[in-house]
């Protein structure tokens, strides 16, 4: 059983240090697995999974990226590529007499245009999720801010997986006002070849921006509830498994869900997994309970394994309750990777891609053309990065929209054309990094797949409006959710390390622990994850991308005087979500106008992913000539 002290630097962990992770778009290492393809060109040192009495497969905050990640070969697989991978390591399973449970702890909709260009959002994506072997599924919060999307869960995912999808404090509004919850509450089972005997629970964080046909009850409300004291006073439970999507690590929920188990219960097994923070990471709770996050947008596979578990045991048996011994790794999601640890070979002729496996990525590339995701809009002639890279400078993508993109923004009003204006937008508005190479249709919904609308208050005094950006940016966070490590990262430090903390001191520190390996023989970027375990958990070995702390919004002046004197007044716009923040600064800046008082009104124009599409078109389209 290995223990850590839980230094400051291990309280980071997977949420500072799984920020540093990419691949470029020039590196070619891997492939996808497709009927064409062949084994990869380069081998990495990989470091194998280790097989307990009891495995887990988990995936959370997939958010759409079920075709891969086509410029980015370290995380290049698709959902058939992972399908195969399960139907694998189930078989072998199966051969060793151990169990393998499947678990996705949601978020599937919002990142990539494979989920997002439908209407629902998901329509087509979901039924392909659906078509993997999982075994446990729970919901996230992108699954509650439209209510089509949360009838859209409620009436696909819920009934594909019988009593196996988990909501344990989400509920749904029917037609005739009633409530229900979306999945199950709980879910108890016995595993195939060990007969342990499982109480599942799914809970999401205590969520409170969902649409109104939903509701969240807050967990430390529903641990207390009679079915959840019932459900963990059934006899002849071996251990719990509490999945679901909440942050592994700060965050209150999971705690509040173990302090209730343990009340109960001193010492059975408990295992969690988590999710929402988009980061790699591995907590240890007591010496029989951990809790797992594999990161986001299908970069990472997590592994866990579990040995010591006393099926039929009871608790007051002298002996019962040793420490259990836990193995974790985070799998970079591609073929190489996955068919490494499955023990089965790529290639046309390889054992690798299972025939379910081959459909369904048949299957995402059909839609991909169907649904006009393949269409090139232009070449994109570098990385422009978010958290990777330095703001302001000329690999930020946040720098690019400020100095080039924002200004092309077009209001529906005529009147307004030529007008001074400061065009604000927040740093989460962007999801993703936006990569070199051809920039597709899909592209555009992957750095920003959100249709916020543009709103503006008329002719501010300059005097003031200057002002906003710095107060915006004295905000802990204007993030609609945590969207990137990066923005969790920003909160850990301002809630735990105080502002004195050195991002360059942790830098150096990420260089000086990545291990014995001379960093020049690593072949890729990507992630350097540091648990409570250590920091040997990633399955690849990398070098690891330097760290920088992003603004919480950036603004960018037109039409302002030629002869650069600043203007008597100004028009202000920003995005729709951005509107309580922008008016709780204007009544900071001035106390005697209240945030009433201001004027809000539509702007119009172009969501922020077609303002993008629009300059990548200026780049021209040499690369497209080689398009398949």
């Amino acid at each position: 059983m290995v223990s850590f002290y839980r230094s400051p630097l291990f309280l980071l962990s997977g949420l500072l240090l799984n920020a540093i992770v990419s691949v470029g778009a020039n590196q070619d290492v891997f492939i996808l697995q497709q009927p064409s393809s062949a084994p990869p060109p380069k081998t990495l040192p990989l470091r194998p999974i280790e097989w307990g009495q009891l495995n887990f497969i988990s995936t959370t905050d997939t958010h759409g990226w079920l075709a891969g990640h086509l410029l980015q070969p370290s995380y290049a697989a698709d959902w058939g590529d992972y399908t195969s991978f399960i139907e694998h390591i189930k078989e072998t399973a199966d051969e060793k007499g151990v169990d393998v449970i499947v678990v996705d702890d949601g978020d599937q909709h919002d990142g990539n245009g494979l989920s997002d260009s439908t209407f629902p959002n998901g329509e087509i994506s979901q039924k392909i999720l659906m078509m993997a072997p999982i075994d446990l599924m729970s919901i996230g919060n992108h699954e509650l801010y439209k209510c089509e999307v949360t009838q859209q869960t409620y009436d696909m995912l819920a009934p594909h997986f019988d009593g196996r999808y988990l909501t344990s404090n989400v509920e749904i509004m029917l037609s005739n006002g009633s409530w229900v919850h979306i999945g199950q509450r709980s879910y108890r089972f016995t595993t195939k070849n060990q007969g342990i005997n499982i109480m599942a629970f799914g809970f999401l964080f205590d969520f409170k921006l969902n649409c109104e046909n939903s509701r969240v009850s807050d967990v430390e409300d529903v641990v207390q509830q009679a079915w959840f004291q019932s459900a963990i006073r059934e006899p002849g439970i071996d251990m719990f498994l509490v999945f679901g999507h909440y942050p592994i690590r700060f965050w209150p929920e999971m705690w509040a869900i173990h302090r209730a188990i343990r009340a109960v219960h001193k010492s059975i097994p408990i295992q969690y997994f988590g999710g929402h923070s988009h980061v790699r990471d591995f907590t240890v709770l007591d010496s029989r309970a951990s809790a797992l996050q594999a990161g986001r947008f299908l970069e990472t596979v997590g592994w866990l394994s579990i040995d010591g578990i006393e099926p039929g045991k009871s608790e007051d048996s002298p002996d019962y309750g040793k420490p259990l011994k836990y193995s974790r790794r985070y799998l970079d999601f591609n073929p190489y990777s996955l068919s490494f640890h499955a023990n089965k070979t790529l290639g046309p002729d390889g054992t690798f891609g299972t025939k379910n496996g081959r459909k369904i990525s048949k299957i995402i590339d059909d839609y991909r053309v169907e649904l006009n995701l393949t269409y090139p809009f232009g070449c994109v002639p570098t990385d422009y990065l978010l958290e990777k890279a330095m703001y302001p400078g000329p690999n930020s993508l946040l720098s690019l929209l400020e100095e080039h993109v924002l200004q092309n923004l077009v209001g529906d009003d005529e009147t307004l054309h030529g007008k001074s204006r400061l065009i604000f937008i927040n740093s989460g508005s962007l999801r993703y990094d936006m990569y070199g190479g051809i920039f597709t249709v899909d592209s555009g919904y992957i750095v920003s797949p959100f249709d916020n609308a543009w709103l503006y208050i008329p002719s501010v005094p300059y005097s003031i409006a200057k002002k906003i950006l710095g107060k915006l940016n004295a905000l802990d966070y204007i993030f609609m959710e945590l969207t990137t490590p990066i923005s969790r990262t920003m909160m850990v430090r301002q809630q735990n390390l105080g502002d004195t903390f050195d991002i360059n001191v942790m830098n150096s520190l990420i260089s000086a622990m990545s291990g014995p390996q001379d960093q020049e023989d690593l072949k890729t970027t990507g992630y350097v994850t540091i648990d409570d375990y250590g920091m040997d958990g990633d399955d690849t070995p990398h070098k690891p991308y330097p760290l920088y702390y992003l603004p919480n919004a950036v603004a960018t002046n037109d039409s302002f005087p030629t002869d650069g004197s600043a203007p008597e007044a100004t028009d202000v716009i920003f995005l729709d979500f951005m509107k309580p923040f922008v008016l709780e600064a204007l009544a900071k800046i001035d106390s005697t106008t209240s945030k009433d008082d201001w004027k809000v009104l539509e702007y119009g124009g172009k969501p922020v992913k077609e303002l993008i599409k629009d300059y990548v078109r200026g780049w021209g389209t040499e690369c497209i000539k080689d398009f398949r």
